[in-house]
């Protein structure tokens, strides 16, 4: 494998570089940080992408970071936080803006792009290995939308990709709880498990020869890592199926909000730290989260995804208990954040004194039918 650096150095943060048969490798390169996502990064990385997809000498793209430990952690939340307490919410929505235009630029993206997903994989970090149609992970792999813990919400395209998996993709978005490599790949999250060395999957890939391949270069790339992928023993997620489809039914916000809650005494140590999740979650992003839910149920293009979450994420850091959130977990780490009080448990109560509208018909339809406006 010869890779040679690209002459356009996209970013400080960004390694990339062409390798053999046309590959191009991005890889984050913000250890410290578990490689989290700012608006420089995420505006290079569109430029990137958008660079190849025009580039006919590319043919494939392969997305990873420097650090086994992880892909992305998720978007960098503490300077969001900095960004609103100092009356910046403009700058901080730029970087939604151009995260979102990222993940649907993927998402709709001509030429393959695989991300090896080693690590931790959560938040915004998700979102881009969502996009995308080769999402490798390795026995290592922990993923998720903690979004709960932080009084944000699962957004970066979650709002479909969680309804799309049901009753599991609500349980996931309520509580965050960590998924491991067999969960994902059993709900679909995960492409391919895969357990040999980065480099060596690297090297078999980058060494196809498109021209064995007149099904393209989908079909090359698709069997070759078929020919990788080792499936792995059932995971916490995979033993705890009928108690998530029997705490989330999705008919009534706190009838599922009190079942998850019900599970603090269950036997599986995944299934009680969900609960605790929950318990200790802000009541708002739950809210959120099942709305958003039941919303992407009905079929959405992604564009209509992403534009609903860039109108939902303008209100969210606005409200307390993102700066909040950020606050007790990622600056005081007292982990005792205040969340905003409700008189009770309902989604009006939670909601209503500052609805989340915004100009998407079918989402404010939602938002009465729930009664959280009239």
């Amino acid at each position: 494998m010869t890779n040679s650096p690209l002459l356009n150095s996209y970013h400080p943060d960004l390694v990339v570089e062409a390798a053999d048969n046309g590959w191009r490798i991005v890889r984050l390169n913000r250890p410290k940080s578990l490689h989290a996502l700012d608006e420089s990064i995420v505006s290079a990385l569109l430029k990137a992408f958008e660079d190849f997809q025009h580039d006919d000498q590319v043919k494939a793209i392969w997305l990873d970071s420097t650090t086994p430990k992880a892909f992305c952690a998720g978007g960098d939340v503490r300077k969001l936080r900095q960004l609103v307490i100092n009356h910046e919410v403009d700058t901080a929505n730029r970087f939604f803006e151009q995260e979102y235009a990222l993940d649907l630029l993927i998402h709709n993206y001509a030429k393959p792009i695989l991300v090896w997903g080693e690590g931790y994989v959560m938040g915004g970090g998700l979102g881009l290995f969502m996009a995308a149609p080769f999402r490798l992970v390795t026995p290592y792999s922990r993923l998720a939308m903690p979004e709960i813990n932080i009084g944000l919400y699962p957004d970066v395209g979650a709002s479909r990709f969680l309804a799309d998996r049901g009753p599991i993709g609500l349980f996931t978005g309520l509580t965050g709880s960590i998924m491991t490599s067999a969960g994902a790949y059993g709900i679909g999250w995960a492409t391919h498990i895969c357990d040999a060395q980065r480099d060596v999957v690297l090297q078999k890939v980058i060494s196809i020869d498109w021209n064995h391949y007149p099904a393209g270069s989908f079909r090359a790339i698709d069997d070759t890592l078929n020919s990788l992928h080792r499936p792995v023993a059932p995971g916490p997620l995979q033993n705890s199926l009928d108690v998530i489809h029997s705490v989330c039914r999705g008919i009534n916000f706190e009838q599922d909000y009190q079942a998850i809650i019900g599970l603090s005494d269950a036997r599986s140590d995944w299934l009680r730290q969900a609960s605790e999740n929950l318990q200790k979650g802000s009541p708002a992003t739950a809210a959120l989260t099942w709305l958003l839910w039941q919303w992407g149920r009905q079929v959405h293009s992604w564009n209509e995804v992403f534009e609903l979450e860039l109108q939902i994420s303008n209100w969210k850091i606005r409200h307390p208990d993102f700066v909040e959130g950020v606050r007790a977990r990622l600056v005081d780490k007292d982990l005792s954040p205040e969340w905003k009080q409700s008189a009770d448990l309902s989604l009006r109560s939670i909601l209503g004194d500052q609805p989340p509208v915004t100009t998407n018909e079918s989402w404010n339809r939602l938002l009465k039918q729930y009664q959280v406006i009239d």
